[in-house]
């Protein structure tokens, strides 16, 4: 026999697969822990009041057997001052008889010395009553025939002397049946009450909890710079609900007050460090420049304090864009450009600083966009070195260039290392690093996809990557395209002056 423990577990998964009920949340276990106590409670009513009817009626039924047994003895003493024994035994009985009370009295052989007279017996019902074994002083319950009869057998004794055995019993069988149709009705009404009741609390608990599930969905929704004035209106649920919503207004107000603080304090020493930073890495640069008189281990001290103040520098800039973008302050200029020539002085430059060979395939001439300039070069110089940083210096980094009807599409593919599939979704938060180590040793701190994601969308695109470990990576972004015709002109412009024509 399977146990409780084993058989739960299964009713859970079954509802969870097949009803779609979460079984771990509030709402159900508030809604089958009331219907569970209240079917007890229903339950336990109906049983109470079906043992009591039935001890009601039971008791009344053998009270009157008792009384009919405990009265032919004295009747039988009365009449006997002024009849004969036997003509006062048949009297007795039937004076005590009744339409569904048979009473026989026999002698210790069986035989019948006094019956009464009922529609409801013949001859064989007599003799069965008198061969029931379980019949006994007390009245008690037996079935004969299919009907239900109470009765009980004592000694008929009177005058201190024992005349015979008498046999008192109680047709029960139509108050049987009508109590079995009281019961059913009973039964019946008890599960509609059941099932009433459980949809009732399963309502009732759905509106209790509905307070907590707003709370929920609001949260959930929230952004950086809603922190500070969240409000979730929740005048009519219940204190504690209402408390818990203060807690978690007063905690996201905090919230963003430290994260107000936290950006204040990076654009500040963002700014502090920049400047003497900058100066110094011009200074290393004027000694590089001018160091004929220094031996190579001098040489390449300097080449290394330069090279980490740049990566400083630069980390420093990401650092402020970042914080402007948060504070609403990251400007941008967006002017039709032209991809083509924009991609191909990146790369330029890009060539002259790193060895990795670096190609671009255009699909079409003359392919514009909407962006900025100078953040488009920011996005590019990162998304190229990134690829750089992670394949080897035989594998060329392609960058290609293509056109749809409304969007330009730019794609940087390496074949390096690849990013799996669980971190691809994360690489553009800030500070995530896919190998916290390997990314030490690249130089990277977590802040370029994540800047590049904030131009891309501040100048209307998107990115996404598509990537397989140890097959490389492909980094997608999508601008909105800007049309030129065959003679130069924004297709835009001519549509504007159009309709300006026929205004006039």
């Amino acid at each position: 026999m399977k146990s409780w423990h084993s058989i739960v577990p299964r009713i859970k998964r079954a509802l969870t697969k097949y009803g779609g009920v979460d079984v771990r949340s509030l709402q159900f276990r508030m809604t089958a822990g009331v219907t569970c106590m209240s079917v007890l409670g229903i339950v336990g009513v109906s049983g109470w009041m079906y043992w009591r009817t039935q001890d009601i009626v039971m008791g009344g039924q053998k009270q009157q057997i008792y009384d009919v047994a405990r009265q032919i003895p004295q009747d039988i003493e009365a009449y006997t001052t002024s009849m004969s024994d036997d003509a006062a035994l048949q009297k007795a009985v039937m004076v005590r008889s009744l339409p569904d009370v048979s009473i026989i009295v026999s002698d210790a052989q069986g035989s019948i010395l006094a019956q009464s007279q009922s529609p409801w017996h013949d001859d064989q019902f007599l003799v069965k009553l008198l061969n029931i074994p379980k019949l006994s002083p007390q009245p008690n319950v037996f079935k004969t025939d299919g009907q239900h009869y109470i009765g009980c057998k004592v000694p008929l004794i009177v005058d201190g002397e024992t005349l015979g055995v008498l046999h008192v019993a109680l047709d029960i069988t139509e108050s049987n049946q009508m109590f079995g149709k009281l019961m059913l009705n009973l039964g019946t009404a008890t599960v509609l009450a059941i099932a009433l009741l459980t949809a009732a609390i399963a309502y009732y608990v759905s509106r209790s909890v509905q307070p907590l599930r707003k709370i929920s969905r609001i949260t959930a929704n929230l952004t950086v710079d809603d922190l500070d004035h969240v409000q979730f209106h929740l005048e009519n649920a219940p204190s504690e609900v209402r408390e818990l919503a203060q807690t978690c207004e007063v905690t996201l107000q905090r919230l963003a007050e430290a994260l107000a603080q936290q950006k204040q304090f990076v654009n500040d020493i963002s700014h502090e460090l920049r400047t003497p930073l900058t100066i110094v890495y011009g200074y290393l640069q004027s000694i590089l420049r001018r160091s004929q008189t220094l031996n190579e281990l001098q040489q390449e001290a300097l080449q290394a304090a330069t090279s980490e103040a740049e990566r400083t520098i630069r980390l420093l800039q990401d650092l402020l864009d970042l914080a402007r973008a948060d504070s609403g302050n990251l400007q941008f200029s967006l002017i039709p450009l032209n991809l083509n020539r924009e991609l191909e002085n990146l790369i330029k430059i890009l060539q002259l600083k790193h060895t990795h060979a670096i190609q671009l395939n255009v699909s079409s001439p003359d392919i514009y966009a909407i962006a900025d300039s100078d953040r488009l070069k920011q996005v590019m110089f990162n998304l190229v070195e990134n690829a750089i940083c992670y394949s080897n210096v035989d594998q060329p980094i392609v960058v290609e260039l293509a056109q749809t009807n409304n969007s330009a599409i730019i794609q940087v593919c390496d074949r390096g290392v690849g990013i799996s599939a669980k971190h691809q979704s994360q690489i553009f938060n800030r500070c995530y690093r896919v190998d916290a180590a390997r990314s030490r040793s690249t130089g990277g701190h977590g802040l370029g996809l994540s800047l590049v994601k904030t131009l891309v969308e501040g100048m209307n695109g998107t990115i996404h990557v598509n990537s397989k470990l140890d097959h490389g990576s492909t980094f997608t972004v999508t601008l909105p395209s800007h049309l030129i015709n065959d003679h130069g002109t924004d297709n835009r412009s001519r549509r504007r002056r159009r309709e300006a024509r026929a205004i006039h």
